[in-house]
């Protein structure tokens, strides 16, 4: 989730001004909700009746280069949310819940995988998949 400072932050060392549309879409992210460009579109039409889906996809396009936004791709559409910090996820295979996650280790591995094989540059993204403890829960219980 982003808080005013970060996003102040993060436009004040870009050429990018908070436009209705760029502070409607952080609003709609506020919640640390992992929505899909569609979902946001139809939050951000609550206040903005008239921008259209492509205006959603250029603006989390910005927001993301600039680093308010993150994009989140794993079996389907592609979910953004408004986060600052470096994490990875955890997904649910029945509910399809998403969960941020600090692992700070992964760092390190994905380092190490690097230099093995002469990368530079690198980035890391790890999803982890399993049941939630209520879908766990519930299978348990024969109910799902």
């Amino acid at each position: 989730m982003t808080d005013g400072k970060g996003v102040d932050a993060g436009l004040l060392q870009t050429r990018y001004r908070l436009t209705k549309q760029r502070a409607a879409i952080l609003r709609a992210l506020e919640d640390g909700a992992h929505l899909t460009a569609e979902t946001i579109h139809e939050r951000v039409r609550v206040e903005l009746p008239a921008v259209s889906l492509g205006t959603i996809y250029r603006t989390l396009d910005i927001l993301r280069a600039i680093g308010l936004v993150q994009v989140f791709a794993h079996g389907g559409a592609a979910r953004y949310e408004a986060a600052l910090d470096k994490h990875h996820h955890l997904v649910c295979v029945a509910c399809g819940e998403i969960v941020n996650v600090p692992a700070p280790q992964v760092a390190a591995i994905a380092l190490a995988v690097a230099q093995d094989n002469r990368y530079s540059g690198i980035d890391a993204a790890m999803v982890i998949t399993g049941r939630c403890a209520r879908c766990a829960g519930l299978a348990r219980n024969g109910l799902s």
